[in-house]
This record gives structure tokens, C-alpha cells and sequence, in this order.
């Protein structure tokens, strides 16, 4: 979104906008100098809800036509001879709803790592 109204920007950032760049746009016959200001609703990690890690790309593509959000990928390799490659993709929930699946089902998981919010210690929990 664009506006070169300074009230505006600041109403959009006080509900999680950012802002991505602001220029200025030259003077004319007809108006003076304004500074335009570009905004975006961005969601940020700190909006994650929930993480999941998929090695296979179809059961990745599918987590992302539903409303996941890639947020990273990495690759690991196996320790022996020959080099085998595995792929990794970081899929995140950043809405407040419960998170969908494509079975329906949720999510089947190797860990779970939760933080006692009390006593600040992880508790890890096997399915």
C-alpha cells in the first residue's frame, strides 16, 4: 500500500503493518513535495504459531496451497561413503485459526519441544 499521509502510516503500524521504503516525490506545478511511504502486512517469525520440518516436496507443496508459509530450507548428508542428500523444508503457521492439514489429520511428529512458560524449562515430548 502506498499513502503520503504521515496519520495514515501511523495508523497502519500501530496493526502490525511495516513499513517497507519511503521516497520523495518531486514538486509540481500543481503540488508540493510529499514524501510517499510504502507499506506491507508482512508476517514475521515472531508471528509463528507453529513449526513443521518435511522432507518430501509434494507433502511441502501441499502444507503450502493450505496457508503455511516457507520460512526456511536446509540440507543434511549422511555420514557414511557415499553422499547421500536429504532436503529439509521449515514450514511455519502464522494465523491465530487452528492449522490446517492436507489429511486432516495433524501433523505426524518425531519431537515436540515445549517451554514451561513457569519454570522455563523444555519439556520433550515423543509421540
Amino acid at each position: 500500500m502506498e499513502t503520503t499521509s504521515p496519520d495514515t502510516v501511523n495508523y497502519y503500524l500501530r496493526f502490525g503493518w511495516k513499513l517497507v521504503t519511503q521516497h520523495t516525490v518531486p514538486a509540481t506545478e500543481d503540488s508540493p513535495e510529499k514524501t510517499c511511504y510504502v507499506l506491507a502486512s508482512i508476517g514475521g517469525l515472531e508471528d509463528t504459531r507453529r513449526l513443521l520440518v518435511l522432507t518430501d516436496f509434494a507433502e511441502a507443496n501441499r502444507y503450502l496451497e493450505l496457508g503455511w508459509r516457507l520460512v526456511e530450507k536446509f540440507v543434511t548428508t549422511d555420514d557414511d561413503q557415499r553422499r547421500q542428500e536429504r532436503i529439509h523444508f521449515v514450514l511455519a503457521w502464522q494465523r491465530d485459526e487452528e492449522p490446517p492439514t492436507p489429511t486432516g489429520d495433524p501433523p505426524r511428529l518425531v519431537r515436540e519441544h515445549i517451554t514451561h512458560f513457569e519454570s522455563g524449562e523444555e519439556i520433550s515430548v515423543e509421540p
